[in-house]
């Protein structure tokens, strides 16, 4: 009896896997392998497209304080495509997409240094030659739909100090059917005191 007690254990000791508990084994582990290799994927997308929006917005963004900063240090402002841009013109009710003002180091004297923001194509342009030629500031992903200047207190000698509000509108589209619609309003006063 001890004989076979022997030999039963001896062939428990040398049993092992057989072909069928292997497959399962390898699939199962295959399966969380694709998971989790299709949520790293996923992931790393998800991130090259927050980055790509993120690029966007830092665009719009330099766009935008780069008018606030040079609008606050301007002044002569004339809002609108109407009269002659070296003088101040006011559009508090209905704005405009297009303002011209005399820059920090411009020349009242020259009549060729405004300095002319407007909205032509879908992006914010920049001039400093009085409209001559114009530079885009916004990315071709940013696509601007709304621009407007509301300008109030820009004749001389009103007692108001001049006050621009800027509205803007439109959609950033980072590709791969990321696109984010935004609204910005910001308001600019004149550093120098109106006299």
């Amino acid at each position: 009896m001890i004989f076979s007690l022997r030999k039963k254990n001896k062939r428990t000791q040398e049993r092992g896997f057989t072909l069928i508990e292997i497959m399962v084994s390898v699939s199962i582990f295959a399966v969380v392998v694709i998971i989790a290799v299709g949520a790293l994927v996923s992931i790393n997308d998800a991130n090259r497209k927050v980055q790509s929006m993120r690029a966007l917005m830092d665009n719009l963004n330099f766009a935008l304080e780069n008018i606030s900063r040079t609008l606050r240090t301007g002044s002569s402002y004339h809002c609108g495509v109407t009269g002659t841009i070296t003088t101040p013109q006011d559009c508090p009710v209905t704005g405009s997409d297009y303002i011209a003002f005399e820059g920090a180091n411009g020349s009242e004297l020259n009549t060729q240094d405004q300095i002319v923001f407007r909205l032509s194509g879908g992006q914010i342009q920049r001039s400093v030659d009085s409209g001559a030629t114009f530079l885009g500031m916004t990315s071709p992903g940013i696509t601007i739909t709304s621009l407007q200047f509301y300008v109030s207190g820009a004749a001389a000698l009103d007692a108001k100090q001049p006050k621009i509000l800027l509205l803007v509108g439109g959609t950033a589209d980072a590709g791969k059917g990321l696109v984010s619609e935004f609204h910005l309003q910001t308001v600019v006063s004149e550093r120098l005191i109106d006299s």
